[in-house]
């Protein structure tokens, strides 16, 4: 069974300064799941 870990992050802004953001996160392997206002949900599988 995969196990994963969660992570809430409150992004503030609009256009190019989320782009970066969840790049970044994107790039240590986390997975955007879902998105709640400024609130983006985030997973990735514990090794």
């Amino acid at each position: 069974m995969k196990r994963f870990e969660y992570k809430c992050v409150f992004i503030w802004g609009l256009g190019e300064t989320t782009r970066r953001i969840l790049n970044e996160y994107g790039q240590q392997g986390w997975e955007l799941v879902c998105v709640w206002g400024p609130w983006h949900y985030l997973k990735r599988p514990l090794d």
